[in-house]
């Protein structure tokens, strides 16, 4: 995309709309900085999206109580598919 496509996108999309002119210029490098992050890796040159999971999440374990879940979740799932050796 050429500089003047991208102004011209710009004032189409400002046509009509009550955000201002910073709004619109960081709504234009979102693409280009979720690229960034979440395709080439780079978090210190993009974004990482996380605002809609970070919403829902309501249990925050210590790390030993994350721990002991996740060994006592993997210690049953083994006696549970010891079944299927037997």
């Amino acid at each position: 995309m050429s500089w003047r496509q991208l102004v011209a996108d710009g004032r189409a999309m400002k046509h009509g709309s009550e955000r201002s002119w910073t709004q619109m210029v960081l709504a234009a490098n979102t693409p280009m900085m979720l690229r960034a992050g979440l395709v080439e890796g780079d978090a210190g040159a993009g974004v990482l999206a996380a605002g809609q999971v970070v919403g829902v999440i309501d249990d925050l374990p210590s790390c030993e109580e994350l721990i002991d879940r996740v060994v006592t979740g993997a210690a049953a799932e083994l006696r549970r598919t010891h079944a299927y050796l037997a």
